[in-house]
């Protein structure tokens, strides 16, 4: 449990997401849907964006890991411990994964 709540953890997420990315990249169509209507999609972009899934995965861990920030968060009215502040940031590290392959899927079905 204790690695769960640590950097690494949050390092290996991302690492995952950066891996989904580099091996849905050859099987990808060419375009790829990103904006859905009722079920249909209605914009379409090429392939290789779906490494911007991996771009902001690795921007959040580099940005919450710096100490100015984590400051102002764990020091606020309500403070968070550093194991509540990594749950955070994996919670948002998985919804991004969560999209990245919702996108993937879309896109061959």
């Amino acid at each position: 449990m204790r690695f769960i709540s640590t950097r690494k953890f949050t390092w290996m997420i991302c690492g995952i997401g950066c891996f989904i990315a580099l091996i849905s990249i050859f099987f990808l169509p060419g375009n790829i849907p990103i904006h859905f209507t009722n079920g249909i999609a209605d914009n379409y972009v090429g392939k290789i964006q779906i490494f911007l899934f991996p771009i902001i995965q690795i921007l959040i861990v580099f940005l919450t890991g710096r100490e100015k920030i984590k400051y102002c968060l764990t020091h606020s009215k309500t403070p968070l411990t550093d194991t509540q502040y990594n749950w955070i940031v994996d919670g948002v590290l998985l919804l991004v994964i969560v999209a990245e392959v919702q996108i993937i899927y879309a896109s061959f079905a």
